[in-house]
Order: C-alpha cells, then sequence, then structure tokens
C-alpha cells in the first residue's frame, strides 16, 4: 500500500482520538446541575464516524468501493466536525458566555478540523503520479 493512504489513516484516527477526548473533556467540565451527555454527543459521534471512515480507507485494497467511500468520507467529516462544532459553540455561548470551557472546546475542536481537512488533502498524490483513466477495479 502507499505511504500516503497510511498517512492519511493516521491523521484520521488521531483526529478521531483528540474528538474523544474533547468529549469526555467536555463531559467532566459540565455544570453539575446539568447534563454532561449533550455537552459530550456530539464530539463522540464525530469522533467514531471519523473512526469508521479511516479504517473504511485502509480496505481499498481488498474492496476498492468501500475504500474510495472511507477516503471520500473521511475528507468530509473533519468539515462536517467543524461546522457543526463551530455552531454548536456558537449556541452555547449566548447561554453559558465566550469563556465557557464547552465553547473553547467546540472552537478549538472546529478549528482541528480544518487543519484536519487540510492535512488530509494535502496527503493526494500529485498530479504526474495519479492514473490517467480511473479504473473499475475489473480491468485493474
Amino acid at each position: 500500500m502507499n505511504w500516503r493512504l497510511y498517512l492519511f489513516t493516521l491523521i484520521g484516527l488521531v483526529f478521531s482520538v483528540a474528538l474523544l477526548g474533547a468529549g469526555l473533556v467536555a463531559f467532566r467540565f459540565t455544570d453539575p446541575q446539568k447534563s454532561g451527555f449533550a455537552n459530550a454527543m456530539l464530539p463522540l459521534l464525530l469522533s467514531g464516524a471519523m473512526a469508521v471512515c479511516s479504517v473504511m480507507a485502509l480496505w481499498i485494497k481488498r474492496d476498492r468501493m468501500i475504500g474510495m467511500i472511507g477516503i471520500h468520507a473521511g475528507l468530509a467529516v473533519p468539515l462536517i466536525a467543524a461546522i457543526a462544532l463551530f455552531l454548536r459553540g456558537f449556541d452555547l455561548q449566548k447561554t453559558d458566555g465566550l469563556a465557557s470551557p464547552q465553547v473553547v472546546i467546540c472552537g478549538i475542536s472546529a478549528v482541528l478540523g480544518v487543519f484536519v481537512f487540510t492535512a488530509m488533502l494535502r496527503t493526494r498524490p500529485p498530479k504526474e503520479q495519479r492514473g490517467s483513466e480511473p479504473t473499475d477495479g475489473v480491468n485493474g
């Protein structure tokens, strides 16, 4: 397999672990009178989606369709995470204030999502190294 695919998967798994940590920290710093599950749910769901997409990308040699779905969905998840966490943080800052730990966690995770998307996009091979015709898995 190509080293670029391994790097893509590694970036995705590291982002997944970072989102998992953000969810756990958001749960920990929730006000005792409120439920922490609401604050932790979005990062935990996005973490699971990113981990699944990263593992699916590794299956490209075994099943090209699953691998391509994993790669392309893996590129979309960080952007979806950035938008969703930004919107969540924006809603939280109206009620909890700008210095709330959940708002800070959402903001940092959103910025990290943009960086992860850019890093994953940079793993794409140069145009000269890509095949000129797409293969359907039957002819090679």
